[in-house]
């Protein structure tokens, strides 16, 4: 069984734990005094809340893109940013107990590599930083992935990630198809490209998921693939082990002689249940069964209400709570 602990603090999002060398990390971050006290406005990659200044600092070692942070001091906020702060003008709102550092990447977080096809591939070419790569699934064609290269020996190319509401998930069946959203933020990569990523390799599957408490839980699944789009990406996974309990087993249908359900949509309904699941139950789309004891891709809601049409997962805590964060992600055996 996986050491949720240490599986939970590795993941690449999360403001609270630190997995690798203190003193590398600390040493990263130049202070710039000239923004002390200053809310610096402008577009941030990412914004945490009740951080301290050192996981704050930690996390953007850590991610290929961040440049540097802003932390306050008082509430515990954080803010990364692709850019650095050396030459900038002083511009924001007076606000105290802000900080601002430029943090060095060092020799870990290199250029991105030229060409990838997946995380793990992106890993082998001795890139350890997590963050957003470029990978290319079919010859000719590229897309930008979320790749979590430190929890459990990373290698994990993420297909789904929620965190703050800020991509409607209830979308049609092409949408799901090609993908959408956005690597830095929310988005889901699309179900060719998720066939394509488990159709060459065993694949195994991971699931992070934290409650409005703050409480981390995870699904981890041996085999996961998907069929084609000829049979509606149909779900294929066993083997689980976890502490969020099973939520996909209800997902896998012991009356089909193809085992896994079909992918439903909100315009494309192929779960097993005469009055379809979205929208009388659930949102988003999902691998519906009857209708199913999970819906990842359902609504976002700003705190835990319990809610079948939820971005939930009942095993977590017996009952449809909406979820805080969620990350989805695969790599090879």
């Amino acid at each position: 069984m996986l050491n949720v602990p240490r599986l939970i603090s590795a993941c690449i999002l999360l403001a609270d734990f630190v997995v690798t060398n203190p003193n590398k990390r600390v040493k990263g971050g130049k202070r710039n005094r000239s923004f002390d006290n200053i809310y610096k406005t402008g577009n941030a990659l990412r914004q945490f809340t009740n951080t301290n200044a050192f996981s704050c600092l930690a996390l953007c070692s850590d991610d290929i893109d961040c440049r540097s942070v802003a932390y306050n001091l008082n509430d515990g906020r954080c803010q990364e940013f692709n850019r650095d702060f050396t030459n900038q003008p002083v511009v924001g709102t007076n606000q105290v107990g802000w900080r601002h550092f430029d943090v060095s990447k060092g020799a870990a977080c290199k250029d991105r590599p030229p060409t990838a096809r997946d995380c793990d591939d992106v890993q082998s070419q001795g890139y350890t930083c997590s963050g957003v790569y470029t990978i290319s699934l079919v010859p000719g064609k590229s897309v930008n992935v979320l790749c979590d290269l430190q929890t459990a020996g990373g290698r994990w190319t993420i297909f789904q990630h929620r965190k703050d509401g800020s991509v409607n998930f209830d979308m049609n069946w092409f949408s799901y198809k090609i993908g959408f959203g956005d690597p830095h933020t929310e988005g889901w990569l699309g179900n060719d490209n998720l066939y394509r990523l488990t159709s060459s390799h065993k694949t195994e599957l991971l699931i992070l998921m934290e409650a409005w408490d703050g409480v981390w839980k995870y699904a981890s699944y041996s085999e996961f693939y998907i069929n084609p789009e000829a049979d509606k990406y149909r779900l294929r996974v066993s083997g689980f082990s976890g502490t969020a309990g099973d939520s996909l087993m209800h997902m896998m249908s012991f009356t089909s002689p193809q085992g896994g359900q079909q992918f439903s949509t909100r315009d494309s309904d192929n779960d097993a249940w005469p009055l379809r699941c979205n929208p009388t139950h659930h949102r988003g789309g999902f691998w519906f069964n009857k209708c199913g004891a999970s819906d990842l891709n359902g609504i976002y809601y700003s705190s835990a209400v319990d809610i079948p049409a939820s971005c939930n997962w009942y095993t977590f805590s017996k009952n449809r709570q909406s979820l805080k964060t969620i990350f989805m992600m695969v790599r090879k055996v």
